[in-house]
């Protein structure tokens, strides 16, 4: 397990001192920074190339077996439109079945495989070490405040 996630850019003299102005104050700006530097981590951590949120789909997934693809996208945050890639390849991949709902010829229902959740597993391990990290630079309670923002944050915007 690695012990650092950071970017040694920031040391490096041509990166040195950049002023970000109005930036610096923007909310929408350091969630994003922060993003790509999580999905960074996570891509250099667990070796696997995953679409963006195919670790959130299989979570919701394995948890919720059967629901059908809208429940899925509106777990995860995704419109439907974004979700579909994400199911097709991970159905491309063996790792999930869908399979229409007897009472709606249009919805379908969502469920891991066994390679699926054996993925899964390996998955949640990797993701594990990396929430370490994160609790050993944040503490405890700093790493659950910043999830609870973030909640509120999605809730506020949300309305």
């Amino acid at each position: 397990m690695r012990t650092k996630l950071k970017s040694s850019k920031a040391e490096e003299p041509a990166h040195a001192g950049m002023d970000l102005s109005a930036l610096e104050k923007n909310v929408g700006f350091h969630m994003r920074k922060a993003f790509l530097v999580a999905q960074g981590s996570f891509l250099k951590e667990t070796g696997v190339k995953l679409m963006t949120g195919q670790y959130s789909v299989m979570e919701i997934i394995s948890t919720n077996p059967g629901r059908t693809q809208s429940a899925i996208a509106w777990a995860a945050g995704l419109d439907r439109s974004s979700l579909v890639p994400i199911l097709n390849q991970l159905e491309k991949n063996g790792l999930i079945v869908r399979e229409p709902v007897e009472n709606d010829k249009r919805a379908y229902a969502v469920t891991l495989t066994d390679a699926g959740e054996e993925e899964l597993n390996s998955l949640r391990e990797k993701i594990d070490d990396m929430e370490k990290i994160f609790v050993s630079g944040l503490g405890v309670r700093n790493h659950q405040q910043l999830i609870n923002l973030l909640k509120r944050f999605h809730d506020v915007l949300q309305g």
